[in-house]
């Protein structure tokens, strides 16, 4: 799937364009990378991107290995919890999540809905390996994931139709979007309490990735979602049995953030 860049119009500085970029592209494919690769993915100039990276470096954006390559750095999951209006959700997932047990070896995420994506706010990597790796920062469009339809689930039908009127990207396995398959697992997961991207009645979701997860609650509203992810189920297998301890999970949390001191709140913006 083409990296979502972002716009890059003759508005503003060309420097802060080029460095959005950057982000986002290495948001998109979360594997370490080298400049000149960066270069041609994103034609800027060996020695623009050179500049731009070294303070993106400094700045902790990003973190470069001992072969030159970079990825997004740790700054990013603190500018993050702006998106939750505080820290409790990020302390409060920390905490609750080596207590869920029955999700033991699962890896597990925390995202929250901007626009037509989910942002990765926090990773808890499972023992077994995905097919796709996530990290914090990274962001994959709503509707092909569990943690992204349970977020829609939230919203209004009228609302959801209308964020997905014009192009919608397909999922990191080329899955293409559908919007009466998005509306079956939207019904689904209200009516069920979470979501399964892998849910063989709606037939929406990422094909590499098998993810069951529900909705955090604050004070005033849904803050975020809480998903178990692992392989998809092999022809003949089961499901993963995660929901009620995903159920669970999210239940704890939303308990613990709302008991939090002196945290505001509000609803995630799918705008």
């Amino acid at each position: 799937m083409k990296a979502t860049t972002g716009s890059t119009g003759s508005g503003g500085s060309p420097a802060v364009h080029k460095a959005a970029r950057i982000l986002f592209e290495l948001a998109a494919h979360p594997e370490p990378t080298s400049p000149a690769e960066l270069s041609r993915r994103l034609s800027i100039p060996k020695s623009s991107l050179a500049d731009l990276c070294a303070t993106l470096v400094e700045t902790g954006m990003l973190v470069r290995d001992l072969e030159g390559r970079m990825r997004l750095g740790p700054r990013l999951p603190l500018i993050a919890r702006g998106l939750t209006g505080g820290t409790a959700l990020l302390e409060a997932f920390h905490r609750a999540v080596p207590a869920a047990t029955a999700l033991a070896g699962r890896t597990v995420v925390l995202t929250v809905l901007s626009g037509l994506d989910v942002a990765y706010l926090a990773v808890r990597p499972g023992d077994t390996p995905l097919p796709l790796t996530l990290k914090e920062g990274i962001r994959l469009p709503a509707w092909s994931t569990g943690t992204g339809q349970a977020l829609l689930a939230t919203l209004p039908d009228a609302m959801i139709e209308d964020l997905h009127r014009g192009e919608v990207p397909a999922s990191p396995g080329d899955q293409h979007f559908d919007l009466a398959r998005l509306m079956a697992a939207v019904a689904t997961a209200r009516a069920h309490g979470h979501a399964a991207n892998t849910d063989t009645g709606t037939g929406t979701g990422q094909p590499h990735l098998a993810d069951t997860a529900a909705v955090v609650h604050g004070p005033h509203g849904p803050l975020a979602a809480v998903g178990s992810v692992t392989r998809p189920p092999s022809p003949g297998e089961s499901a993963p049995a995660d929901a009620d301890a995903v159920q669970a999970l999210a239940y704890r949390m939303s308990e613990a953030i709302r008991r939090a001191p002196g945290q505001r709140h509000t609803p995630h913006d799918p705008a």
